[in-house]
């Protein structure tokens, strides 16, 4: 009796096993009894995130690095590297067009990721910087839309819009260049951390657009009105010089 009882319950036990591995739980891609899709793996339903999923932060560009760029925030991610050194003939390639560097000038390590090349140059009331921007093939804009951007950061004494502008269509070794040149009460467009900048008196922009096949460069050159004055001869020699990358 007790050797057929220990053999029955031993058959039993085997059925309940073979009925427990016949039993899965549903298959991904299969339809679940009821009749709904059954989870995908690996999506939100799961475990997360797909791994190919979209950062929810791709396109806006780091906070650390504006820097005062005109651009900043735009989505539109910086390209290539900075340019900091100067060949044996003065020259500074750029990406796409090299410049000569006037003398007096010195080239810095550019301050953001979003700058292609940084200078320096000296005058009777303190430095002024040039700075050149690139932002691929798409550039940021029509050249019009620019510069109008850029007159609109300059006011008068008096916080009205500036009327008196030179503006220049050009033409470079090849290269169509549009050049603008604005003074007066300078105020830049793009605060940073939601903080008004404080409007600064006396101050020059002379700004360039040089487009090229692989896109447009742009080059601005701020700081206080005698000093930039000073410096427009170089600044338009540097412009005069460009040419195309070795």
């Amino acid at each position: 009796m007790t050797n057929r009882f220990l053999h029955l319950s031993c058959l039993v036990l085997g059925l309940l096993l073979v009925a427990g591995c016949q039993s899965k739980g549903p298959v991904p891609g299969e339809a679940s009894q009821s009749g709904a899709p059954a989870p995908k793996m690996g999506t939100t339903e799961t475990t997360g995130a797909h791994p190919g999923a979209a950062n929810p932060h791709a396109g806006m560009g780091d906070p650390g690095s504006m820097n005062g760029d005109p651009h900043a925030g735009l989505g539109i991610p910086p390209v290539g590297q900075a340019a900091t050194t100067i060949g044996d003939d003065g020259m500074l390639s750029i990406g796409a067009v090299a410049l000569k560097v006037p003398g007096s000038w010195k080239v810095t390590p550019p301050s953001s990721s979003m700058r292609k090349a940084q200078m320096t140059a000296e005058g009777s009331k303190g430095p002024a910087e040039l700075v050149v921007f690139y932002f691929g093939p798409q550039g940021a804009g029509s050249p019009k839309d620019n510069i109008d951007r850029w007159v609109g950061q300059f006011t008068t004494a008096n916080g009205a819009p500036v009327t008196k502008t030179d503006l220049k269509e050009l033409e470079v070794n090849g290269h169509k260049v549009s050049r603008v040149e604005v003074a007066g009460r300078y105020a830049s467009s793009m605060p940073m951390q939601g903080q008004a900048n404080a409007p600064v008196d006396d101050q020059r922009l002379i700004a360039a657009i040089i487009e090229t096949p692989s896109g447009p460069y742009y080059l601005k050159f701020l700081g206080p009105d005698a000093t930039v004055t000073e410096n427009r001869a170089a600044f338009d020699e540097m412009l005069n010089s460009i040419v195309p990358s070795p």
